[in-house]
């Protein structure tokens, strides 16, 4: 499943990282991020990740307060 970040309206909350760390983080000063292993041409705002983390990746984008992360 492909996911994406707007990084643009990322408010730096923490909760998609807090909900899914296997999939996002949040580095100290900046937006939300894919973790490297799961990035699409290395861009930090787009991943393809495994089945087995779709859920936990779901739940972030249901959580995001700002609807910043979409799924495919």
């Amino acid at each position: 499943m492909k996911v994406t970040i707007d990084r643009e309206a990322c408010i730096q909350c923490g909760s998609c990282e807090n909900l899914c760390d296997k999939v996002f983080y949040l580095p100290q000063d900046e937006k939300s991020s894919i973790v490297d292993k799961f990035r699409i041409d290395g861009k930090p705002e787009q991943g393809q990740i495994p089945r087995n983390l779709e859920a936990c990746a779901k739940e972030s984008a249901d959580a995001c307060p700002v609807s910043a992360i979409t799924m495919e």
